[in-house]
């Protein structure tokens, strides 16, 4: 086989590695303003707003339902019902057993199938409650005689056990959907749950059946299991779960910490859900009517800071590098919005009391103005425990409830014992000024701790949405053998353009969890390029380890990681840095600096960060009809679930060239296809040996990645990433004529500025991510290959480098560092008449020399391959 010969190599990977977290504390915000401090933290404002919602919600929805069942049915029934839903909601506490509260830690950072760790710890949750159902009508029946009248004979008796295990269920639920940081989802099943039990109510009292206590609960089970249904379907349609199969397995290693949370749960929950039981014990029944009432009052209040500590205990459990920033933002938002109604209730106290009855503004009006004074310490409370549990110091923060509680309870038992109400109350706020005082060091530190790493930081630069939109991604362009190019040169080369221009992308750090440039000080930088680029040797290693190792490193905060060595150079580029195209304009530029022992210069670019804004006007303009087509786009299919197998991550490339095959390729096209281009020629020729080798790939569409810069005004450069991937589905994927005519009518309508424009949209609203999600662990039994097709165009801008061999011998490879289970990604390029070609899949799902032999076929005969198939 001569040099013009189709050549393939080989690339192989292991099973990535966990992401490791960012190394430092990165909240750092940029801009001025307030907007400009919250627009990093979506994530946190959206889900807090969700829960405080969700409480809103339930709470006007709540009163509703009781003051409908108060007027419709008898007051039996309603004492039954009321009495049934707080054993509900008590045991179903007890009962999830801190298991909610592990998901929300362990969520953010599990890298396996997310939903069998939910589904396993909602069954156990389930069972816990069941069995705390159980012994509480056990309890009623033989020693509680008033509890055994509110059963309602055994079906209410089984139904309040059902109810128990489901209400236990769906608050572990809502608490991974905070985990997963899906907050307006719990939010959706909540508000279904609240409608759908107040219709049930209005079409049972218009029905002709007595209304009893048990009919009342299952208002309330029905609510649950349909609200829980709907959020299933739209799981389902949002494609969120991964597998719903309970592994216990799972559960082992998280004993002391699901353990640790449940206690920490039950020392904040139980004394302030006791004290109302000590003020009837010590004053009386009338006495606790006035001070449960002034006590709901200040919980009303209390939930904002309780809901945001929540949430900022999710989002920073996965990131806790964001842990500063989030605690300034969610106190920023607590105390500013908190204190000044803390102090409008205080100063309104007896008119607010005074709405349930002129006798409970007489008897707590006074008490509900000291509460009102305890809104500072709940601040402070609640952000020390979410502080403490993202810090793993969970058990540490349990105890201090423990007491803390156990202290209050105290409280309140002297203060009614030597006084009144009023006493009562001011020496457990008391207390809790105290507790305030304990743990306010704890948080303060967060928020004012400085890093001695922080002068290391010169500016930050916040990503654009485009640029976050890829954040997640990354992949690996390698080149050689070529002349001259040292490590020291490389990082002389790269000093050089850092102080041309600190703020340049290649020379920053990336802030992952921030979303922003860190634009580092000269002698931080020199420190920083030290690991940038390391060496791998001489002629020791070949192109394949670099690349292996170049996969194996974790993604991390260098937007550009070059090794070196045998004469080759391998850099493995954050995609948030940019497409192909200012990717080899940066390639180039340091390998002819490092060769040429000059400073890197690259030109700086204008960010216009709103260009895609512009490029849809100018596409659509004001045309309903093209925003309807520009906005509306097909996805892929779904694919009824067939038997699974377990499957592990083994991402692998294959790679093919041959400098004969473009002119077989144009000859062919001539004949049978004018105008048809090369790529889609390679497309479908690839798409042919895939079936030819009976890989049965997917014919009925695939993904084509395209450059959304055909859009832009002539004078617009974007140095980024601007590209988007659409699912278009030919005729044929074995036709090159269907490809290209289905991909020039696509472009045609510049529907991938509306996939771009929906895509920043959704992550101005949700967030972005700054790392992928985990790879599932199951794959189908029989795997049909999922196509996605890259075309880099040409890179003859890289002709005038130091090679060291003729084009047909020359290394030019682009690897992505993602893929599905059941995906194979094809990237094409052309490079001095040579055809590079990169397939990317795991060897856990299909043949590594099967896949080598298709690029081979390709290579080989690509005509021959189409021909084949009419």
């Amino acid at each position: 086989m001569t040099a013009t010969d189709a050549v393939t190599q080989r690339i192989e990977y292991g099973p990535p590695p966990p992401e490791r977290e960012p190394d430092r504390e990165s909240g750092r915000e940029s801009g001025h303003g307030l907007f400009a401090k919250l627009r990093g933290h979506v994530d946190l404002l959206l889900n807090a707003g969700s829960l405080i919602a969700t409480t809103l919600i339930t709470s006007v929805f709540g009163f509703a339902y009781w003051w409908v069942a108060a007027r419709t049915a008898p007051a039996e029934a309603v004492g039954q019902a009321s009495a049934a839903v707080s054993a509900m909601t008590l045991i179903g506490t007890i009962g999830m057993f801190g298991m909610g509260t592990m998901l929300i830690s362990d969520l953010p950072r599990l890298r396996g199938p997310k939903w069998a760790l939910i589904s396993t710890c909602l069954l156990v949750a389930g069972g816990a409650a069941t069995v705390g159902g159980v012994i509480y009508v056990a309890l009623a029946h033989f020693a509680v005689p008033e509890l055994r009248e509110a059963l309602g004979g055994v079906p209410g008796t089984a139904l309040l056990v059902v109810g128990i295990a489901l209400n236990a269920m769906t608050l572990v639920l809502d608490e991974a959907l905070v985990g997963l940081l899906q907050g307006p989802l719990q939010l959706m099943r909540n508000a279904w749950f609240s409608v759908i039990k107040l219709v049930l109510l209005g079409a049972l009292a218009l029905s002709p059946f007595a209304m009893t206590g048990s009919s009342l609960l299952l208002t309330w089970v029905a609510g649950i299991v349909l609200s829980t249904a709907v959020l299933g379907r739209a799981l389902r349609r949002r494609r969120m779960i991964d597998t719903l199969r309970p592994r216990m397995a799972l559960l082992r290693g998280r004993g002391r910490a699901t353990f640790d949370h449940n206690l920490l749960n039950l020392a904040t929950y139980l004394p302030r859900a006791a004290l109302p039981l000590v003020v009837t014990a010590v004053l009386s029944a009338e006495a606790n009517a006035s001070f449960y009432t002034a006590f709901m009052v200040l919980s009303f209040l209390a939930m904002v800071p309780a809901n945001i500590a929540l949430t900022l205990f999710a989002v920073a459990s996965g990131d806790k590098a964001a842990l500063r920033s989030k605690v300034r933002v969610g106190l920023l938002l607590a105390l500013g919005g908190g204190v000044p109604a803390s102090l409008l209730v205080m100063y309104l106290a007896e008119p607010i009391m005074s709405v349930f009855g002129e006798s409970y503004a007489t008897t707590a009006g006074s008490a509900l103005a000291i509460l009102a004074l305890t809104y500072v310490p709940f601040v402070f409370h609640h952000f020390f425990l979410a502080i403490s549990r993202v810090k793993g110091r969970v058990r540490e923060a349990g105890i201090f409830s423990l007491f803390a509680g156990a202290t209050e309870l105290l409280a309140a038992w002297y203060g009614g014992t030597t006084g009144g109400l009023d006493d009562l109350v001011t020496y457990v706020a008391i207390v809790m000024a105290v507790e305030a005082v304990l743990v306010a060091p704890i948080v303060l530190k967060v928020v004012f701790g400085r890093t001695s790493e922080r002068a290391d930081f010169v500016s930050t630069t916040s990503l654009t949405l485009h640029e976050r939109a890829w954040l997640p991604l990354e992949y690996i362009r390698t080149i050689g053998p070529v002349y001259g190019v040292t490590v020291e040169g490389m990082r002389n080369a790269l000093i050089g353009l850092h102080a041309a221009d600190p703020t340049h992308r290649a020379v920053s750090r990336l802030d992952r969890s921030g979303a922003r440039w860190e634009h580092l000080s000269a002698e931080a930088f020199r420190t920083y390029v030290q690991e940038a680029v390391t060496d791998l040797g001489d002629w020791s290693i070949d192109f394949d380890e670099m690349t292996r190792r170049l996969q194996a490193e974790p993604r991390g905060h260098h937007p550009v990681r070059v090794v070196i060595g045998a004469g080759y150079v391998a850099l493995k580029v954050s995609h948030a840095y940019g497409d192909a195209g200012p990717v080899n304009t940066l390639l180039h530029e340091l390998v002819q600096a490092a060769y040429e022992r000059r400073p890197a210069v690259i030109k700086p670019s204008k960010r216009h960060r709103t260009a895609l804004l512009k490029a849809l006007w100018k596409t659509f303009g004001i045309s309903p009809a093209k925003w309807l087509q520009g906005l509306s786009f097909a996805k892929p299919p779904v694919h009824e679930t067939p038997a699974m197998r377990p499957w592990a991550p083994n991402l692998t490339v294959r790679t093919a060239r041959s400098g004969r095959v473009l002119g077989q390729m144009r000859r062919w096209r001539d004949d049978y296809a004018p105008g048809v281009t090369t790529s889609a020629i390679t497309f479908a020729a690839f798409t042919a040996a895939l079936a030819d080798l009976g890989f049965n790939p997917d014919l009925s569409g695939a993904t084509f990645l395209a450059d959304g810069r055909r859009y832009l005004d002539k004078d617009v450069s974007i140095d980024s990433n601007f590209c988007m991937g659409p699912y278009l589905s030919p005729p044929s994927l074995l036709d090159p004529l269907a490809i290209h005519q289905t991909l020039k009518a696509e472009l045609a309508t510049g529907r991938i500025l509306g996939m771009m424009f929906l895509r920043e949209a959704k992550m101005l609203v949700a967030g972005s991510p700054g790392m992928p999600g985990p790879y599932p662990r199951e794959v189908t039994t029989r795997p049909r290959p999922r196509l996605t097709f890259s075309n880099q165009g040409r890179h003859d801008m890289l002709s005038d480098l130091p090679w060291t061999v003729e084009p047909a011998w020359r290394m030019n490879l682009s690897v992505p560092t993602l893929n599905g289970p059941e995906g194979i990604t094809l990237t094409t390029s052309e490079m001095n008449g040579v055809l590079h070609l990169e397939a990317v899949f795991h060897a856990s799902t299909y043949d590594p020399a099967l896949i080598a032999r298709a690029l081979e076929l390709v290579c080989l005969d690509p005509a021959g391959l189409i021909m084949a198939t009419r």
